[in-house]
This record gives structure tokens, C-alpha cells and sequence, in this order.
């Protein structure tokens, strides 16, 4: 039989999950006045748009050059846009005026600051843009502490060199699993639904690196921008195991909920004290926060730490050295990555570590709350969505009245926009382009499609594009052409 358990997840930590999906210029704009950034479907703010202020854009989308960059932020932070809004922590405003404040002269600080300039999100739902917890990160982090509670038990399964073997990683878990095929892996019987939102909030921050150990020179990582997931987030999901093919499939090693938990609560328990220790040591802040009975610690999504994300006592981490060299170790990383209001000059005592969270199972009672809440937020965010749709309604019946007497006006075609966007992407900027890629279905014809992916093979050049993880799609385009 399944063994269905309801279950949910309290954020305790800044959580980002990647998606592969950046804020794109033409997609957002700061409103100042409320610290938020205002994330909307460019297609639709290009609609809304007066004859005039079209061509205007449409003029600047076509110059292609790395200082019309500035012109379009200036552009788009010049109008007034309704969407999906998000928390911005207090530095990204002075370092985003900063950044469209740049003169056009200098074009290399200007494509360099761009390109660190990339907002990356966290996992969302395309239709509501709310925050969701993947299953797949969920089962990942039960699986890392589930393997590191058999590896404590088992000190005869050994791990290859993995400079030697590059499938050493994989022989590993299969020696502690005791399986030999993917078919008697116990985890193919494990499901693990999404996580979908009670009450979520996301911000956007920056992700800085500290080291660990006292330094005359700070550590050399470079910031990030991150959409997170705000601590008191409360998601709910499911996890199940499907016992009833256990013994059909010949799982040598099944698993229950109850090993599952244990192992999750010893090996991320072990963990936080580990960290707590060492953000101690180097004189920065750990998380303090009570854990309710019954529930567990989890750690998931980036900046988790290496050490949270591997077996220990079978470790191989890479630490970047002077110069960009490299070497590996079996005992942990030498820097943190911790969430920050500023991407320079924090205050050492206001920085966060990422990704911590406490699993626990739902009773009647809390799923009887939990559901109330979600259908009260889900009528509200319709109240937003129609409001927002009424006031741009009103919006654009005002600018179309101002500008009734203006000739028609040609303007970018949807294929003719993505090539612009295309022009001002950097061809190592990875969630640029993985966006843009996103938004190909929404051309319409099949040489239009292919026109792109023509494009953005030529963007990546052929080596990037052969280990391109989209290469198959957009191979599939130009085939189709």
C-alpha cells in the first residue's frame, strides 16, 4: 500500500531555489517609493503602451548596443507598471540608481555591472508568480541525510578517488542503498509532491561570501542577486512510500517515514550545530529558532553548504585557491554564503545563512487551518489580479484617448523583441538566456521559432551550444523550419 503522509515545511532561513529564470529589464520596474520590484509580462506592458512611447522603445530594443542597456532601464523605471510585487532589501535601491546612473561613455563598466546585475529567481508558479518548494529538492535533502545515516553505520562501503573514477559518487550511494540498477534504487518508491505556499513571501537580496577562517584578504566570491523565500513560510505537500512494490521490485534496503525522519533529524541536526560552531568562530551570527515537537531540521536549496549537500567522511569539495586554482577536501568548505541587505559594506551581524527549514507532520486540525488559509489567500490574489487589470484597463483608455489622433505607428514584432532581448545578453549570462528560451513557444510560426534558435546557437557559439542542456529543443526547432 502508498503511505500518504501530509506534511509541512516552516522556512527558518532565506530559501532560494533556482529555476533557471532571471527579472529581465523589460520585465520589471522599481517602485522607489514602497521598496518593491514590480514584475510584469513585457508583452502586456508593451500593449499598454501609447503609439509613441512604442516607437520610443521599439527605437531603443533596435540599437542593440551595450549603452542603450542604460537607455532601456531608464525607460521602463520611467513608466508606471501593475504586477506581481516583491520585497527589495534596502540596498538594491541605491546599487540599482547606481547602476542606470552609469555614463554611456563606458561601455565595459557598464556590460560588467549589467551582467552581475542578474535578479535570479526562486521556483514559482507560472500562473499565480507564487513561491513553491519543488518535491525533487524536498526528496534530495532526505536523501543526502538518509545516506549519511548508512554511511555512519556502514564504514566498509568506500568511495573512489573521484579524479580517477568519475562514477565513483554514484557507486557509492548504490554500496549504500544495496542496489545495482536504478530499478532497485529504494528512493524510485519515495513521492514527494510539490510544496505549495500557506503564507509565502519572497525579497530580493544579495548572497555574499565570508570565510571561515580569519583572513587578512575577505573572500573572494562575488555577490549574487537572489529572490528568497522569507523565514515564516509555511508550505504543505505530501510524502509517500509505495510499499506495495517493494518486494516486486526486488528493493533490497526499503525505506519507511520513520527512517527517513530520523535520519533527517540526527544528520541536518548534526549539521546546524556543526555550522552554528563555525559561524561562532569567525564571529558571525547562526540561526537561533525553536523547533516544535515532532518536527525535523531540513536544509534545501542553494547556498545550503557544501558540507549539507554531501556524504561525510566521503567528501571531495573543491576550494577555490589564489588565481583561480583549485584543490579539493574531504572536511568541509573554507568560506560561507550568507543572505545580506547590501552587496558591499554589510554589518557582519545582520548577515543570515541560506536554506534552513524544519519538516513536520500535519495533524486534522492543522490541515483544516492550513486549507482555510490557502483558499483566503487564492480569493485574494484574484481580488489583485482583477483590480490590477481594471486599473490598467482605465489606463490605457485614458493614453488612448491622448493619442487618438496619432498615425499608426509600426512597431517590433513578438520575434523581432526576442532577437533585440537576445542582442543585449551577455552569451555567458546562463538564466538570460535560459529565459529567453522560455519565452520561444510563445511565437507563433515554426520559422519564427526556428529564427531564434538560430540565434541563440549563434549567440552561445557551437562549442557552448553541443553542452547546452537546451541544445535538444532548440535542435528540434531548426529541424522543424
Amino acid at each position: 500500500m502508498s503511505n500518504y503522509n501530509r506534511f509541512y515545511i516552516r522556512i527558518l532561513s532565506p530559501l532560494h531555489i533556482g529555476c533557471d529564470e532571471v527579472y529581465e529589464p523589460m520585465g520589471f520596474v522599481v517602485d522607489e517609493s514602497a521598496c518593491e520590484l514590480v514584475s510584469f509580462d513585457p508583452f502586456d506592458f508593451f500593449r499598454e503602451l501609447p503609439p509613441l512611447e512604442k516607437t520610443k522603445l521599439a527605437d531603443i530594443c533596435r540599437k542593440g548596443t551595450i549603452s542603450s542597456l542604460l537607455e532601456l532601464n531608464k525607460f521602463m523605471q520611467s513608466k508606471k507598471a501593475h504586477g506581481y510585487r516583491i520585497k527589495l532589501c534596502h540596498g538594491f535601491l541605491e546599487h540599482y540608481k547606481q547602476n542606470i546612473s552609469m555614463k554611456p561613455s563606458n561601455e565595459f563598466k557598464i556590460q560588467q555591472e549589467l551582467n552581475r546585475f542578474s535578479i535570479f529567481r526562486t521556483a514559482f508558479h507560472e500562473h499565480t508568480n507564487l513561491p513553491y518548494i519543488p518535491g525533487s529538492s524536498i526528496k534530495g535533502a532526505l536523501r543526502t541525510a538518509y545516506l549519511n545515516a548508512l554511511a555512519m553505520k556502514n564504514k566498509d562501503v568506500h568511495y573512489d578517488n573521484p579524479k580517477k573514477n568519475k562514477y565513483a559518487a554514484q557507486q557509492l550511494e548504490k554500496g549504500l542503498l544495496n542496489y545495482a540498477s536504478l530499478e532497485k534504487d529504494p528512493f524510485r518508491l519515495l513521492r514527494v509532491s510539490d510544496f505549495v505556499p500557506v503564507q509565502a513571501e519572497t525579497k530580493i537580496v544579495y548572497a555574499v561570501n565570508e570565510k571561515k577562517q580569519p583572513s587578512k584578504s575577505p573572500a573572494r566570491g562575488p555577490y549574487q542577486i537572489l529572490e528568497v523565500i522569507e523565514p515564516g513560510a509555511v508550505f504543505i505537500g505530501t510524502i509517500a512510500t509505495e510499499d506495495r512494490y517493494t518486494k516486486e521490485a526486488d528493493i533490497k534496503r526499503p525505506l519507511t517515514m520513520d527512517a527517513l525522519l530520523n535520519s533527517s533529524l540526527l544528520f541536518y541536526g548534526n549539521e546546524k550545530q556543526r555550522e552554528d560552531s563555525e559561524l561562532n568562530a569567525a564571529g558571525l551570527p547562526f540561526l537561533k529558532a525553536d523547533k516544535p515537537d515532532r518536527a525535523v531540521p531540513i536544509r534545501i536549496g542553494r547556498h545550503s553548504g557544501a558540507e549539507s549537500v554531501t556524504i561525510d567522511g566521503h567528501r571531495d569539495i573543491r576550494i577555490m585557491g589564489n588565481r583561480g586554482q583549485s584543490s579539493f577536501s574531504k572536511r568541509g568548505a573554507t568560506t560561507f554564503w550568507l543572505a545580506s541587505e547590501v552587496q558591499k559594506s554589510w554589518k557582519r551581524e545582520q548577515l543570515q545563512p541560506f536554506g534552513w527549514a524544519i519538516l513536520g507532520a500535519i495533524t486534522e486540525e492543522m490541515y483544516r487551518s492550513y486549507e482555510k488559509t490557502i483558499q483566503e489567500n487564492r480569493q485574494r490574489l484574484q481580488t489583485a489580479i482583477q483590480d490590477n487589470l481594471v486599473d490598467a484597463k482605465s489606463d490605457s483608455v485614458r493614453l488612448s484617448a491622448r493619442t487618438a489622433e496619432s498615425k499608426t505607428i509600426s512597431v517590433l514584432s513578438p520575434l523581432e523583441k526576442l532577437l533585440s532581448e537576445l542582442k543585449m545578453i551577455n552569451a555567458n549570462d546562463a538564466g538570460r538566456i535560459g529565459t529567453l528560451i522560455q519565452k520561444i513557444e510563445q511565437l507563433e510560426t515554426v520559422e519564427d521559432k526556428a529564427e531564434i534558435a538560430a540565434a541563440i546557437r549563434s549567440k552561445l557559439g557551437e562549442k557552448a551550444f553541443k553542452k547546452h542542456k537546451r541544445k535538444d529543443y532548440l535542435q528540434s526547432l531548426l529541424q522543424e523550419s
